[in-house]
């Protein structure tokens, strides 16, 4: 939950996902739906699907989760730094880690002078955090100091340098270069969105939702819409009414201007593998991004 999210927001779905799916057997049986569903706001929902596919891998293993990375590193979902972050924080092994917060502190301690998130960095980064494991007292310790400075003193801007445990070691802090290290890269370019959304109910007051399946939020539940400019499939034929809503939201480098209209059906719909009449108040067993949670918010329709 915290690979690319911010732990205040992790924390709000992180005991309701564990209540839900308290071990690794009950995570292998569920469905692809209630997985996401317990995610829905979250974001990424690949890393939810994965976090499944690898509970199932575990459970048709034995059960038992490995103390090897090599091991680690075949569970579906489990790459590089979080085989070495189980293998050295579960296991103590002398495993190294690095994410984007300590391949920053690494890059400002060691004096890799790469752009952020490069191969070369990255490179650098891996060999010091091995040479940095190799040579400590006890890893799970070690890898774990180590995420704490970054998320809390080696930050990204105005790092707490005096308040570091690291700073007597640390060559951007002896050459005063710890706002340039490791050096910008270039950002992706930000797209601009206008993108209509259609509030369709039934006379059960159910709200029609599309299943996507192209390569953005896939499986999830949305709202149907006026174009493919954000979305897979083709646009429903709806007859907009009346413009109940406007709001904005960001989806990774897209800013969205969306307007949310109540909509008329111009063919029949029936429950499918396309669409589905979806109880606004069941919505928390449904999954489905946080922009549509908005939009049912502002024009007061959610649960």
């Amino acid at each position: 939950m915290l690979q690319q999210t911010r732990m205040e927001v992790v924390l709000r779905y992180y005991e309701r996902f564990l209540t839900r799916f308290p071990d690794v057997a009950s995570l292998a049986k569920a469905s692809d739906r209630s997985v996401l569903a317990s995610w829905s706001g979250l974001g990424y929902y690949r890393r939810a699907r994965m976090l499944r596919d690898g509970a199932r891998h575990v459970v048709g293993n034995g059960g038992v989760l490995s103390d090897q990375v090599e091991e680690l590193s075949r569970i579906p979902g489990v790459g590089r730094y979080t085989a070495g972050a189980i293998a050295s924080i579960a296991f103590n092994r002398r495993a190294p880690i690095v994410d984007g917060n300590i391949a920053r502190i690494l890059s400002r301690l060691a004096g890799i002078d790469e752009p952020l998130g490069s191969p070369a960095l990255m490179r650098g980064a891996w060999a010091e955090s091995q040479r940095l494991v190799d040579a400590c007292g006890q890893p799970r310790d070690f890898n774990q100091g180590l995420m704490e400075i970054g998320a809390l003193v080696c930050k990204p801007r105005n790092p707490e340098c005096r308040s570091c445990p690291l700073r007597g070691h640390c060559f951007a802090f002896a050459n005063k270069r710890t706002e340039s290290l490791p050096r910008s890269k270039e950002k992706a370019a930000t797209h601009e969105m206008n993108v209509a959304l259609y509030i369709v109910r039934d006379q059960r007051g159910r709200v029609l939702m599309r299943r996507e399946s192209g390569a953005l939020m896939t499986a999830m539940m949305h709202l149907p819409h006026g174009d493919t400019s954000l979305l897979a499939g083709s646009p429903l034929r709806v007859s907009a009414g009346e413009l109940l809503a406007t709001f904005r939201h960001t989806i990774t480098n897209r800013r969205i201007a969306f307007r949310v209209y109540s909509g008329r059906l111009r063919d029949t719909i029936r429950d499918d593998d396309a669409y589905e009449w979806i109880d606004p108040s069941q919505m928390e067993d449904v999954p489905h991004p946080s922009y549509v949670a908005k939009a049912l918010q502002v024009v007061g329709r959610g649960s």
